[in-house]
């Protein structure tokens, strides 16, 4: 009788521990479980907002866009413009309603006309998390166009910078009136004599309008096209 009873001890005991492990592991299911639903949860919350962040990040890269678009169409009219002064100096055919009240002789010797295009659109797209989103993918073509065109354009720059300062640096050389010129600003007679009739000047001049016409304005008209076209296709993935 004590055998039988030691027997069924034994079993219930055996029983219990099974039912004790279906329990614990039972419950090791559910907490795996719940762990699994709260990252991924955490995980929706997380693309949810990125989502909801490029979302926005898109509409101020669109505003800017257009800021920048419009601003490059004046800087283009200014270069229109420049480019009369320049046509006027050199004695060839240009349209005088634009070079009215333009001081010849202090645009082609002292003035440089830039784009100054505000960095605002790089500086949102390169510091901010970007989705697998086409706009995000877009957003990333537009960040690469600016660098390229801003860095084209720096470059153009520094080589009118250079080109106008070597021209200063021929007249300081050769020319008696450069110390007035460059103290009071004002081209007085024999500068304008000078300036006028000195034919390896113009030729000077002639390449400074070729640096700004032909290679800033075909930069400038090639940074516009890029832009306006990435503007209608970000709005169409955004519609």
């Amino acid at each position: 009788m004590k055998l039988f009873n030691k027997l069924r001890f034994k079993m219930v005991e055996g029983k219990r521990l099974k039912n004790y492990l279906v329990y614990a592991i039972g419950e090791i299911i559910l907490v795996v479980l719940g762990i699994l639903i709260a990252l991924y949860l955490n995980n929706w919350s997380g693309q949810n907002q990125i989502k909801e962040t490029n979302i926005a990040l898109q509409k101020k890269v669109l505003i800017q866009l257009e800021k920048d678009i419009f601003k490059i169409d004046n800087f283009r009219k200014e270069l229109d413009t420049l480019d009369n002064v320049y046509l006027s100096y050199l004695k060839r055919g240009y349209d005088k309603t634009k070079t009215v009240g333009k001081n010849v002789f202090s645009l082609i010797l002292f003035e440089v006309t830039e784009l100054g295009l505000d960095k605002n659109n790089q500086s949102l797209i390169s510091n901010s998390q970007l989705d697998n989103s086409k706009a995000s993918q877009k957003l990333t073509d537009l960040n690469a166009i600016y660098k390229l065109y801003f860095k084209n354009i720096d470059d153009i720059e520094q080589v009118i910078y250079a080109k106008l300062s070597d021209n200063l640096e021929f007249l300081e050389q050769t020319q008696p009136w450069y110390t007035e010129l460059i103290t009071d600003f004002h081209c007085k007679t024999d500068c304008a004599k000078f300036l006028g009739t000195d034919d390896n000047f113009k030729a000077r001049i002639a390449s400074l309008r070729l640096l700004y016409i032909k290679a800033y304005g075909d930069l400038v008209r090639g940074f516009h096209s890029e832009l306006r076209r990435e503007k209608v296709s970000l709005e169409t993935l955004l519609e």
